[in-house]
């Protein structure tokens, strides 16, 4: 399947004009010397200049995220020893009204009454500062509040999972997250809603990063299934693989305008799996008819555990014409719950071909990771944590 989305723009076309020059190295993509990478608020991280596979290790890991804030913690057992806050997505803000510059990360934890927080840094390596620290009056640190917050115990209530992406066409920012729907019930028993509907993904938008002001997509006839009138843009499915919930998605958008949704099925029995959908606009999405595409039995020899969408990086374009990408993911036994990274290579996100030489040693955490460029350094935020990569390129 190719992905269906938008057709190449003008906006796009600019991006792409210095990766479709150049020569034809041995392996097949096209060399790219004197070129712009790809905008990295795009999320679709641009590798497409590397020499070699992108390196299972990396050079150096420092923690970015520490409980400091009530919210932050479970309101069902504040004094759980385990903290889940993580969940990191990571963008520039160079975009719309108020660009600084500057370097947000949002995160949040899957823990009740979770919202979506943001820290803000000078330089890639942080340090990350949260905004309360940076805005003394402020409360929290939190740019989306769940309507139950402070919540209590029994209540499941949480916003989680942020994935923020640059829409150039509305001249909006995204930031995807799921949300606990307590009115899942009513939800499965409506004909017209696909699935269970326990977690699903909402979306809402900023015009200007700066501003820390969000507003989520709601529709007001939903107000009897889905809880406080929330939009869900990637809802459960009829189809097993994601029929309980549909959340953790790492959302991006290919060279040539494409929306791609990197997905993590979870089913009402059995682990998550993981698919694709595509989209014109990021806000209606079509599914793969081929979803799930990677699991344990899908021929790669992967665990038999719980897969997680990691990220999408461009490698560039073969002779036929067709563009290659890089798939991160992660596999962890059902026991003993240890997400490892792994590779695999794909041009239609039908079939995958898995990196022959394992799984990649560096530690993931739950969720997505947020991967960035600068130079011939990768920065993937995992968890808590950012881990440096020196990429193997003809940059020093």
């Amino acid at each position: 399947m190719k992905p269906r989305g938008l057709q190449p723009r003008s906006f796009f076309c600019a991006l792409l004009l210095c990766t479709s020059i150049g020569s034809l190295e041995p392996g097949g993509l096209c060399a790219q010397s004197r070129r712009k990478h790809l905008d990295g608020n795009l999320r679709c991280v641009d590798l497409s200049d590397l020499r070699r596979a992108l390196p299972l290790t990396i050079v150096s890991t420092k923690r970015i995220l520490e409980q400091s804030e009530a919210w932050e913690k479970s309101t069902w057992d504040p004094g759980q020893q385990h903290s889940s806050l993580g969940y990191p997505s990571l963008v520039r803000n160079d975009h719309g009204p108020g660009a600084d510059g500057k370097y947000y990360l949002y995160f949040a934890h899957h823990d009740p009454t979770s919202g979506i927080g943001c820290a803000v840094a000078e330089r890639i390596d942080g340090p990350y500062r949260k905004i309360k620290a940076l805005e003394p009056n402020r409360k929290h640190s939190m740019v989306l509040v769940n309507p139950h917050f402070p919540g209590k115990k029994g209540d499941p209530s949480h916003f989680s999972s942020p994935c923020v992406t640059w829409c150039e066409e509305e001249k909006l920012w995204f930031l995807y997250f799921h949300y606990y729907n307590h009115f899942h019930g009513a939800w499965k028993g409506d004909p017209d809603a696909p699935g269970q509907g326990n977690q699903m993904t909402a979306l809402a938008v900023s015009e200007e990063l700066s501003s820390h002001s969000w507003r989520i997509v709601r529709k007001e006839a939903l107000g009897k299934i889905s809880v406080h009138d929330i939009l869900p843009v990637l809802p459960t499915t009829k189809a097993p693989w994601m029929e309980s919930a549909s959340s953790y998605h790492s959302i991006q958008r290919l060279p040539g305008g494409d929306w791609l949704a990197f997905l993590r099925g979870t089913p009402v029995k059995g682990l998550p799996t993981i698919g694709f959908a595509t989209s014109k606009n990021g806000r209606e999405w079509t599914w793969s008819k081929n979803n799930p595409v990677l699991h344990p039995d899908d021929g790669g020899k992967g665990h038999r555990g719980i897969y997680r969408p990691g990220f999408v990086a461009y490698l560039g374009k073969l002779r036929s014409g067709k563009r290659k990408y890089l798939l991160v993911w992660t596999e962890s036994p059902a026991a003993g719950d240890v997400p490892q990274p792994r590779y695999g290579y794909t041009t239609d996100f039908i079939k995958v071909v898995r990196d022959p030489r394992g799984h990649a040693r560096w530690p993931a955490g739950d969720g997505l990771l947020s991967p960035w460029r600068e130079g011939n350094r990768l920065y993937i935020f995992a968890g808590k944590n950012l881990h440096t990569m020196k990429l193997p390129t003809s940059s020093r």
